[in-house]
C-alpha cells in the first residue's frame, strides 16, 4: 500500500469511527456520518476532475509531467499523469468539502445548514474550475511569467516549451477557478444560514 492510499484508508477509518461513536451516542440525531460524507463526495468530485484533466493535459504535453513533475517517462505516462492528478484532486477536494462544511455547520447565531443543502452548490467551484482552466489555456498560455522559456531552453524542445506553458496555465486556471467558485459557495453558504434567521 502507497502512502497515499495509506493515508486516505486511515482518513475514512476515523471518519467511520467516529461516526459510529456520534450514532451510539445520538442515535437518530446523529449527524457525523453525513459530514463526513460530504466531505468524501468533495473529494471524490475533485479526484475525478483532477484525473480526467491530467489525462488531457498529458497528451498535450508530456514534458510538463515528466520535467516539471519529475513523473517517469514511459509508455504509461498518462496514467502516471491522472493517478497523479487524481491525489492531488482528491486532496484539494477534501479540504474545500471541509471548509464549505465548517461555513454551514458551524455554531453562530444564525442556523446551521443540512448537509444535503450543500450538494446543489457544488456546481460552483466545479464550473469555476473548468471555465478557468479553459479561459487560462485558450487567452494566456502566450505569457510567460515563469520564465519557462529561459528555463527550459536546452532540456526540452521549443515547441514543446510552448506546450508546457499551455498545460501550466491550464492548471493554474483550474486551481484559480475552483478557488473563486468555492469562494462564491461559501458566501451562499452564509447568506442562506442569514436567510433562515429572517424567515
Amino acid at each position: 500500500m502507497n502512502s497515499f492510499s495509506f493515508r486516505v484508508t486511515l482518513l475514512v477509518g476515523l471518519m467511520a469511527a467516529i461516526s459510529l461513536v456520534d450514532f451510539w451516542r445520538n442515535g437518530a440525531r446523529a449527524v457525523k456520518y453525513q459530514e463526513y460524507g460530504f466531505v468524501l463526495v468533495t473529494g471524490l468530485i475533485a479526484a475525478a476532475v483532477g484525473f480526467v484533466n491530467d489525462v488531457i493535459t498529458s497528451s498535450i504535453s508530456p514534458s510538463y509531467f515528466i520535467v516539471g513533475k519529475g513523473l517517469d517517462e514511459n509508455p504509461g505516462l498518462r496514467l502516471q499523469a491522472a493517478l497523479y492528478g487524481c491525489r492531488a484532486g482528491f486532496a484539494a477536494g477534501v479540504i474545500g468539502g471541509a471548509i464549505c462544511l465548517y461555513a454551514a455547520r458551524r455554531k453562530s447565531a444564525h442556523p446551521q445548514l443540512e448537509v444535503l443543502q450543500l450538494l446543489p452548490m457544488l456546481w460552483m467551484p466545479l464550473t469555476g474550475a473548468a471555465l478557468c482552466g479553459i479561459l487560462f489555456r485558450l487567452t494566456l498560455s502566450r505569457f510567460d511569467p515563469a520564465h519557462f522559456g529561459s528555463q527550459l531552453t536546452g532540456v526540452i524542445s521549443p515547441e514543446d516549451i510552448v506546450h508546457f506553458r499551455t498545460v501550466w496555465w491550464a492548471h493554474l486556471g483550474l486551481y484559480i477557478g475552483m478557488a473563486v467558485g468555492l469562494t462564491a459557495m461559501i458566501l451562499r453558504v452564509l447568506k442562506n444560514r442569514r436567510k433562515c434567521v429572517a424567515s
